[in-house]
C-alpha cells in the first residue's frame, strides 16, 4: 500500500506555544532574555573592505584569495572558533570562515589582522602589557600572568610572557636611535653558562648613562676586545674610554687611536694591597714605612688634583723623591704609575672623561647580580635576562632625567 502525502491543517499554525515563564507572575528583566552582547573585535566591520560578518556571526573574507597559489576559486569549508580577549570583558568566541582552494586543495581561513596575528590567542595590547610592568618594577613572570588575568580574565603561561617581553623589547631597541656622547666605560663580566665560564663584554655611555653594546664571548683575549671595539667604532664616534688596568688595553686603545683613561680607584686599591704585602713579607723600620706612606700620599694627590698643571708639578716632585730610594715598592711605582701618568690624568684635560669605571660596574651589578650570574643553562636564556634588565635600567634613567 502506497503512502500518501497529507497536508497540514491550517488550524495547527494558530496554536500558541507557551513557555514556563508565561505562567510565572514576575517581572523579568529583558536583559536576561537577550544573549550577552560582546564588543565587535573588528572596527567598522560593516564598512570593512576585507572582512564581513553575517547574521550567524561568522567572519568571512569579502574576496577570498588562496595564500598558496593566489587562486580566487574556492569552496567554503566550515569554520573555526576563535577566542577573543578584550580588557574588562569575559572571553568570548567568534567564528572564522574556512575555505578550500579548488586549484591547489589548500585550506585557509579568515584572518583578523587588526587585532590578532595568525595562530595567536592574545592581541598586541596584552603582549605589550608585560613590558610596561617589567619596566616599572621587579615582578616575577608568574605574578605578571596573574595581573593580566585580572584585566583580561585569562592567565597566560609564564613562558609566553617571557617570549612577549623579549620580542617587544627587541622591537623597541630596533626602532630606537640614540645619539651617543663618545665618552665611555669598557669592562667585562664573568658569567657561567651550563658550568662553563664565559665573558660579557660591554661598552657603556657615561654621559647618557646607557649601554651602547654588549656581547657574550667564549674566550677573552686582546683580539676579541679589539674586534668588539673596532666594530662599534665603525658605526659611532669613540673619543675616550675609561677602563681598569689590564695591560693589553693600552695597546688596543693606541692602535684604535682612542684616548685612554685608567681607573684611579683601581690604582689606589692596588697601591694599598701592594703596601700590605710589602709590610707582611719584609721587616721594615719606621723610617721606611713613613717613606712608603709619603710616596703613596703624593700619588693620591697627583691623581686627585684639581687641574692638569698642578698634577704635573706634583708628578715632577715625585720623580725627584723616588730617585733617592731603591726598593721593590719603587719599582712597582715606576712600572705602574710613572710610565702611565698621562693615562691617569686624561680626565683633567677633558672634563667629560670619567676618572673611574664605576658606572659600568654599577650597571653590571644591577642587570646581572652575582647571585644569579652562574645559574644560566644557555646563551639565549642569559641574553633574554640581560635584555629584560636592560629595559628596566633605561626606564629608570628616563624617569631620573624627567625629574
Amino acid at each position: 500500500m502506497t503512502k500518501q502525502k497529507q497536508t497540514a491543517l491550517n488550524s495547527y499554525f494558530t496554536v500558541k506555544q507557551y513557555k514556563l515563564y508565561d505562567w510565572v507572575n514576575i517581572n523579568l528583566k529583558k536583559d536576561k532574555l537577550i544573549p550577552e552582547k560582546h564588543q565587535d573585535p573588528i572596527e567598522n566591520t560593516e564598512k570593512s573592505k576585507i572582512v564581513s560578518k553575517d547574521h550567524d556571526n561568522i567572519y568571512s573574507l569579502m574576496k577570498p584569495v588562496c595564500p598558496y597559489c593566489n587562486s580566487k576559486k574556492y569552496v567554503k569549508h566550515g569554520f573555526n572558533q576563535k577566542l577573543i580577549l578584550i580588557k574588562g570583558m569575559k572571553p568570548f568566541k567568534i567564528r572564522l570562515q574556512r575555505y578550500k582552494c579548488k586549484n591547489c586543495d589548500g585550506y585557509y581561513q579568515t584572518q583578523l589582522d587588526k587585532i590578532l596575528k595568525q595562530n595567536s590567542t592574545y592581541n598586541n595590547e596584552i603582549k605589550e602589557y608585560p613590558s610596561i610592568i617589567n619596566a616599572l618594577q621587579r615582578i616575577s613572570l608568574r605574578n605578571i600572568s596573574k595581573i593580566i588575568e585580572l584585566d583580561w580574565n585569562k592567565r597566560p603561561s609564564p613562558q609566553s610572557i617571557k617570549n612577549w617581553l623579549s620580542k617587544t623589547i627587541q622591537n623597541r631597541n630596533n626602532d630606537n636611535k640614540t645619539d651617543y656622547s663618545g665618552y665611555y666605560n669598557y669592562d667585562e663580566q664573568y658569567v657561567k653558562i651550563n658550568g662553563k665560564w664565559m665573558f660579557r663584554l660591554a661598552l657603556f655611555d657615561v654621559k647618557n648613562n646607557i649601554l651602547v653594546k654588549e656581547k657574550i664571548e667564549e674566550k677573552l683575549n686582546p683580539q676579541t676586545v679589539k674586534s668588539f671595539l673596532k666594530k662599534i667604532q665603525d658605526k659611532i664616534p669613540i673619543i675616550a674610554i675609561t677602563t681598569d688596568h689590564k695591560p693589553y688595553y693600552r695597546n688596543i686603545m693606541d692602535k684604535l687611536r682612542i684616548k685612554h683613561q685608567l681607573c684611579i680607584f683601581h690604582l689606589k686599591k692596588e697601591l694599598n694591597t701592594k703596601i700590605k704585602r710589602i709590610k707582611r713579607k719584609n721587616k721594615l723600620n719606621q723610617e721606611e714605612i713613613e717613606q712608603i706612606k709619603n710616596i703613596k700620599n703624593l700619588i693620591f694627590e697627583i691623581i686627585d688634583s684639581k687641574n692638569y698643571n698642578e698634577s704635573k708639578k706634583l708628578f715632577n716632585k715625585l720623580k725627584k723623591e723616588i730617585n733617592n730610594y731603591s726598593s721593590s715598592f719603587i719599582k712597582f711605582i715606576t712600572k705602574k704609575f710613572l710610565k702611565n701618568f698621562n693615562r691617569y690624568t686624561n680626565y683633567l684635560k677633558d672634563k667629560n672623561i670619567t676618572k673611574t669605571s664605576n658606572k659600568i660596574e654599577n650597571y653590571f651589578r644591577n642587570t646581572l647580580p652575582k647571585a644569579i650570574k652562574r645559574i644560566f643553562k644557555t646563551k639565549k636564556g642569559l641574553k633574554e635576562q640581560i635584555t629584560l634588565q636592560k629595559q628596566k635600567w633605561e626606564t629608570k634613567q628616563k624617569i631620573k632625567n624627567i625629574n
